[in-house]
């Protein structure tokens, strides 16, 4: 059955919008979203920008007064956040807002959760008199070259009477939407030494990489297993689109940030060129190359 969100208010319809692309700039030179980590230090500034174009009626339609592009940024390990927002102007019988975002390398560690939104003011509404219209692409950018967000646990394998192996990532999810969070735990044998290093934080470069592309592996063999169901005609770029919480995502993250492809695609060379995809997977990750 597919999901449907609903809401107690209007909003503009995806259709009525054209987002631009995300503008990234580190210390004044403009990076790709894939380079962005090897660029990033805590001493650079970090500026985001995002714009978006809308048809004048769907805004105008809602009865709301200025309604502005407003941009938020968090990191979840450091608690940060902040905020910047942009009025639309009027272009031709569209209206067309840009906004920008300045971060300090300093406040932010890990990983940098951007939103962009369209929000209003309808003064006529009291109990809800600002309120989002529209959320746009949302920007997940890993602050570091290893893959993270899901529960990570370390042990010894072989006091637990588990085959030796450095590690092993377990997958509960049963559909592409299922939240990744929760579908997906990382577990560490702590009988090697080069892992009780990861452990600690100071990697063997070679490890972190073989670990991202093992992580990567799971995900797009994940989603090829997940995506031979009853999907209804969505593609897994699709779900990853509609759910951007869900597994299907971070399949989709991994593939854009490693293979340089989308997600289906990446599915796509699993299946049929299984050897394609693993060169793919040791290029992306950059396998044992110090």
């Amino acid at each position: 059955m597919t999901k449907q969100r609903l809401y107690p208010y209007p909003r503009i319809a995806a259709k009525n919008l054209e987002w631009g692309e995300w503008m990234l700039k580190i210390n004044g030179n403009l990076v790709a979203e894939d380079l962005l980590a090897d660029e990033w230090d805590a001493n650079s500034e970090l500026i985001l920008g995002i714009s978006v174009q809308a048809e004048r009626d769907s805004i105008s339609d809602l009865g709301v007064d200025s309604p502005k592009l407003a941009l938020t940024a968090t990191c979840p390990s450091t608690a940060y956040a902040d905020y910047a927002d942009s009025a639309f102007l009027l272009d031709q019988g569209s209206m067309k807002a840009t906004v920008g975002l300045k971060v300090v390398g300093g406040d932010v560690s890990q990983l940098l959760l951007v939103q962009p939104e369209i929000i209003g003011v309808d003064r006529a509404e009291q109990w809800l008199d600002r309120r989002i219209l529209a959320k746009g692409p949302s920007l997940r950018i890993p602050l570091d070259t290893e893959l993270d967000g899901f529960p990570t646990s370390s042990y010894s394998f072989d006091q637990r009477g588990l085959p030796e192996a450095p590690w092993r990532l377990i997958i509960s999810a049963d559909e592409l939407e299922a939240t990744f969070a929760h579908s997906v735990r990382l577990e560490l044998n702590e009988d090697y030494a080069s892992v009780r290093k990861l452990i600690k934080g100071n990697p063997d470069p070679h490890l972190a990489r073989e670990l991202d592309a093992a992580i990567v592996r799971v995900l797009i063999a994940t989603a090829s297993r997940l995506s031979t169901g009853s999907n209804e005609g969505r593609s897994p770029d699709d779900v990853a689109g509609e759910f951007p919480d869900s597994i299907a995502a971070a399949a989709k993250r991994a593939s854009e940030q490693y293979l340089q492809l989308s997600l289906s695609a990446a599915v796509r060379s699993y299946r049929l060129t299984p050897e394609k995809h693993e060169y793919e997977v040791a290029t992306g990750t950059r396998l044992l190359k110090d």
